[in-house]
């Protein structure tokens, strides 16, 4: 008897297709096997049209196979037969839907170019994201047509990345062209002393800046150094106006002090219209409110502008002792 009547009987012995009858393989064929942990596996998978996963156990049943060099094992032949040739009518089938898709994609590849030709924005990108989806739908298993497709989009990819950098060059460009232009203009409205403009345009300015995407650091970097000054400058300017609100309204709490039950009336003071300024401060508040911006500068670590506030008050008061204490500290810090 040779090898193929061998064979033939056995396989017939079994319930499995011999090859001769034509007739496609069905779970009955499989009945009969001896079923193995790997051998369910593999079925399991299958069933369920995974064959990346199959594909790994069906692997190891054969590196089994290859460990039992020329020594007959039954079981595992049968396993192995039965499973190759559910593998082929699988494999001929998803190798059909493959080929489908790969179809798909260089379609929507050739539209997602003509419309970056035509100038549409969104629309290459929602087909980029379409053959993304497409493309890791298609089974690791078929590596050759797989990886074919993989280099028709990776060039669209190249295409539509270009393009969008291009694109994004010339924002960047015209955001920081804008950022410097206010830049200019807060500047302008500083030294006019036209503060409320310089705040309304610095916040402006700001808002844009924080528009910059990363990539860009040089240009946001020669920029952000302009608005740390402003920022300075402007901090400086409502610290003074906070500070001489506060001292403006002194004059009316003395006058409700006086004016309590008990007290002895003392003649009103005018209260400023407007924040209190050098001429409407009398000298004792006005190297109050020297020392207090100066106290104000040093928590904010603006060390030369307190030095040169607490210098003003002690020209008002060489003999404030406070002030020369404030002076000492200064000069430790700067």
């Amino acid at each position: 008897m040779d090898i193929d009547d061998f064979l033939e009987r056995e396989l017939s012995g079994i319930g499995l297709d011999t090859g001769k009858s034509g007739k496609p393989e069905s779970p009955e064929h499989f009945r009969d096997i001896d079923a193995s942990p790997l051998f369910e596996n593999i079925r399991a998978d299958l069933g369920k049209g995974n064959l990346e996963l199959a594909e790994q156990s069906y692997v190891q049943l054969w590196h089994i196979l290859a460990q039992q060099k020329l020594k007959w094992n039954k079981e595992l032949y049968e396993q192995l037969l039965a499973l190759s040739r559910q593998f082929s009518g699988m494999l001929s089938q998803a190798y059909g839907d493959v080929r489908k898709k790969a179809s798909q994609i260089y379609e929507l590849i050739g539209r997602g170019r003509n419309s970056l030709k035509e100038g549409k924005k969104d629309v290459p990108f929602r087909i980029y994201a379409e053959i993304e989806g497409l493309l890791n739908s298609m089974p690791n298993v078929f590596f050759e047509e797989k990886r074919a497709v993989q280099e028709q989009v990776m060039e669209f990819y190249k295409e539509l990345k270009n393009t969008t950098d291009n694109e994004l060059v010339r924002r960047v460009s015209s955001l920081v062209q804008e950022i410097n232009m206010i830049i200019e203009k807060v500047n302008a409205s500083i030294r006019a002393n036209d503060m409320i403009s310089a705040i309304v345009s610095y916040n402006k300015c700001m808002e844009l800046y924080s528009q910059v995407p990363e990539g860009f650091l040089r240009h946001k970097n020669s920029a952000g150094m302009r608005l740390l000054e402003i920022y300075k400058s402007l901090s400086i300017y409502t610290e003074i106006s906070s500070l001489q609100k506060q001292l403006s309204r002194q004059p009316a709490r003395q006058q409700a002090r006086q004016e309590a039950p008990g007290q002895q009336k003392q003649p009103i003071p005018s209260i400023p219209s407007q924040p209190a300024t050098t001429q409407t401060l009398t000298k004792p508040m006005l190297v109050h409110t020297k020392k207090e911006l100066a106290k104000r500068y040093i928590e904010k670590g603006f060390y030369n502008e307190a030095a040169k506030g607490i210098e003003e008050a002690l020209q008002l008061d060489p003999g404030d002792a406070e002030a020369r204490a404030i002076r000492a500290k200064i000069k430790t810090l700067q």
